[in-house]
């Protein structure tokens, strides 16, 4: 299933102006234009609504990627202890989803606009032959970068992020989640 990689959203002479570039096609030219159906909801509906709209496309999967306050808002929508309810991923088919109700899933995504990221951060960290490795990214499924200078260290938002990221890996059972110092 195709989404769309977002580079930027703005709002312009009432018309919202989507940058995107498909996630199936190569190469990737991130073209701008006119979205009808966002324009749509902010002439209709009103900024709050588009924002809900937005917010929900990321939530659904459908926009993915970018550096704005959809996907800041992402993060902290996933981390927030009422969110397992509304989580399409994980709801066991068993077990009715509250998405149903549509003005609690909008009061939550609103409550994930709002709610900036914690201050604190932390990285992962690991004994080598005559120091500390601090961890960089994830190359691949196999392979990841380490560095001995600690300000090239990948900050995690949040502690179940860089535990989750731990588990790619076989060799991982000796690395260390720290606090990062602000």
């Amino acid at each position: 299933m195709s989404y769309a990689i977002i580079k930027n959203i703005k709002v312009k002479d009432d018309k919202v102006i989507v940058a995107s570039a498909s996630n199936n096609v190569r190469p990737r030219y991130y073209t701008p234009y006119v979205c009808p159906s966002l324009t749509r909801v902010l002439k209709e509906e009103g900024k709050d609504a588009l924002e809900l709209e937005i917010m929900e496309a990321y939530e659904n999967g459908n926009f993915q990627k970018g550096n704005n306050k959809y996907t800041r808002a992402l993060k902290v929508l996933r981390h927030l202890p009422e969110y397992k309810d509304f989580d399409w991923r994980k709801t066991l088919e068993n077990k009715k989803n509250k998405r149903d109700d549509k003005e609690e899933f909008e009061e939550l995504l609103r409550k994930a606009l709002d709610t900036p990221l914690p201050k604190q951060k932390y990285i992962i960290t690991k004994e080598v032959y005559d120091g500390i490795g601090y961890f960089s990214h994830r190359a691949n499924s196999s392979f990841c970068k380490w560095y001995r200078d600690k300000s090239k260290a990948k900050k995690f938002d949040y502690e179940e992020d860089a535990e989750s990221t731990k588990t790619w890996f076989t060799s991982s059972k000796d690395w260390k989640v720290e606090k990062a110092e602000n």
